[in-house]
């Protein structure tokens, strides 16, 4: 037996095989565990568009940690948002979700070219850039996250319009200002007496078209902003509304932080008005909640907040106290 053979069959050639066998293990579940970090990473950054994003993300959550760290006291305030926060991340739904929507049918026109999403039995369109998953995918944020016809999908719902003391009733004149694919409008059809649908996003109004095609005798369509003046391409509440001088009002307005200055422009049709429902977004921007509050009430309307708060991360200008008030529900003291 030659010397190689020897050591072949050695003891020490075992073990120092052994041993090596034993840091390529390691160097293998090392391998795996980045490889799995990776991964880990790589879905994290599909949720933002940038590294960037991600950073400032990071860098948000610690600065309202840091901040309530800081100021214990008015931590209390907003402990169930925090406790939430600091396990799960930022969340513009700082709450925890309690169920899901089962099921929800789909389909696509090919006529109007255009996908649809199925809501107690009638057909929400949504414009052709849409995909049919691009359709379900937003039709269930609005239901699960936004939860903005309520049904308890979230512990809190902050962005829900209305409750079951203010809510949409039977014979109103519905105007939804902002109203997008008109989800609100398609679940209250039934029960209004007409609805206006303002929205200046030209994308949309092809949609709202088909979506509405069956009430369109009850149904007006704006492609318009509601401003504080009358334009070409906008126009005021009062001129909006001046023939619905007898009839209850219920008023949604969700314009991107436009809320305030179209509020304070309408005071005097507002406080002409009696049977009058307003909900507006607070979210947008950091005072909006106070001052639509202040308006309201000095308008003789009765306000109050939906349940819980946002986190509007979107917001570039986001400052303590962080957290905001997701909507104001507004209401005359005749009601």
């Amino acid at each position: 037996m030659n010397m190689k053979s020897k050591f072949r069959n050695s003891r020490l050639f075992w073990f120092l095989k052994n041993i090596c066998c034993l840091f390529r293990c390691d160097i293998y579940k090392e391998l795996a565990e980045l490889e799995y970090q990776l991964i880990k990473t790589q879905e994290e950054l599909k949720e933002f568009k940038t590294k960037e994003q991600l950073f400032e993300r990071h860098e948000q959550l610690f600065e309202i940690m840091m901040y309530y760290d800081v100021h214990s006291k008015e931590s209390e305030q907003y402990k169930e948002e925090l406790d939430f926060i600091a396990k799960n991340g930022l969340s513009i739904f700082p709450y925890r979700k309690t169920k899901t929507l089962p099921y929800v049918e789909t389909g696509f026109d090919n006529g109007l070219t255009m996908p649809w999403v199925l809501h107690n039995n009638k057909k929400l369109y949504f414009p052709s850039c849409f995909s049919i998953e691009q359709a379900e995918l937003t039709y269930r944020n609005f239901i699960e996250n936004e939860n903005i016809l309520g049904g308890s999908y979230r512990t809190k719902s902050p962005h829900q319009y209305q409750s079951e003391t203010f809510k949409i009733e039977d014979g109103d004149v519905l105007v939804d200002v902002g109203c997008a694919e008109g989800l609100v409008a398609l679940d209250a059809i039934e029960k209004v007496k007409k609805v206006y649908l303002i929205e200046s996003d030209l994308k949309w109004i092809d949609a709202l078209s088909a979506t509405f095609a069956p009430y369109k005798d009850k149904v007006v369509i704006v492609n318009k902003l509601v401003a504080e003046c009358d334009s070409n391409t906008s126009i005021t509440l009062a001129t909006l509304l001046k023939n619905e001088k007898d009839n209850s009002l219920f008023i949604k307005m969700d314009i991107e932080g436009y809320e305030t200055s179209v509020i304070a422009a309408s005071k005097d049709f507002l406080c002409a008005r009696d049977k009058t429902k307003l909900v507006c977004c607070t979210y947008h921007k950091n005072n909006d909640e106070a001052e639509l509050k202040s308006m309201f009430e000095s308008y003789g309307y009765t306000t109050e907040f939906s349940d819980g708060y946002m986190l509007f991360v979107l917001d570039g200008t986001i400052k303590p106290p962080f957290f905001r008030h997701g909507v104001i529900r507004a209401y005359c003291n005749e009601l």
